[in-house]
């Protein structure tokens, strides 16, 4: 079970990953009252980059192994991306796509006509949550390249959050789905939420998981913390994300989300998929 003290956590993935998750959940509490910065359980970024942040994103990916900036207008990509090169590092990027108004109204569309199979039973990561739970929730989601927050997050300890997740019937976690509130009140993207984490087992596809739990998850955020615009990165071969997402309402929009890289540590590619 999660310690009631927030400074004890689990952290998932590869030893890289785990070691940028650890870096930055410790380096959140220094930043989180800047509203320039954002945070979602796996690295500390910031946020709407121009070349000017540059030296900033280059010390936080040299500190934690990566960092990310979202809201980054698709024409300014090749600048900013350029400017990172010079500072030694490398990138990687993700479209992002958005949903405001007419996605909160998908959504509750989806759940009011959804009915759960027999045998599945909903979840949500709380303080207490058992860690065999922890252990599917990782296999499931990490199976599908989807690296899950800290558990200070998922939990909503830290940020303002959400993280469900779909026992099968066999026990095992069938499917998850997660949102945090990224950024500070103040901050201009105080009131959006970063959304997605959607994660279905192989043999519990084709059942509308993933529509089910990104819908509540979406939900969630906006009735309990008044989430009104939500955003993910997709990249751009990955077609059945791309298709669960514009179906809840969450549309390729004008930004994209960049990723900086220490060489390495994340030479290979993205710190996820």
């Amino acid at each position: 079970m999660i310690p009631d003290d927030p400074g004890h956590v689990r952290v998932f993935g590869s030893d890289v990953q785990q070691q940028m998750q650890r870096k930055a959940h410790h380096l959140w509490p220094l930043l989180r009252n800047d509203p320039r910065y954002g945070y979602e359980g796996r690295m500390v970024g910031l946020d709407g980059a121009e070349p000017a942040d540059v030296p900033l994103l280059a010390a936080l990916a040299r500190l934690q192994g990566a960092s990310v900036s979202h809201y980054v207008p698709l024409a300014q990509e090749a600048e900013l991306a350029a400017h990172v090169a010079g500072a030694g590092l490398v990138t990687d990027r993700w479209d992002q796509f958005m949903g405001g108004a007419a996605c909160i109204e998908t959504c509750a569309r989806v759940l009011n006509d959804f009915r759960l199979p027999d045998g599945y039973e909903l979840h949500v990561i709380e303080t207490d949550t058992p860690e065999a739970r922890f252990d599917g929730l990782s296999d499931t989601a990490l199976a599908c390249g989807v690296l899950p927050p800290v558990t200070a997050v998922l939990s909503a300890q830290t940020q303002r959050a959400v993280c469900y997740c779909l026992d099968a019937p066999d026990g095992g976690v069938a499917a998850c789905a997660g949102a945090v509130m990224r950024n500070p009140v103040e901050s201009r993207h105080g009131g959006a939420s970063w959304w997605g984490m959607l994660a279905t087992r192989a043999a519990d596809r084709g059942q509308g998981l993933s529509l089910y739990l990104g819908a509540r998850a979406v939900l969630h955020m906006h009735e309990h913390y008044g989430a009104a615009e939500f955003y993910t990165g997709i990249r751009s071969d990955n077609a059945v994300s791309r298709h669960v997402c514009t179906k809840l309402g969450v549309v390729q929009s004008d930004y994209m989300i960049l990723a900086v890289l220490d060489p390495d540590l994340f030479g290979e590619g993205g710190y996820t998929k």
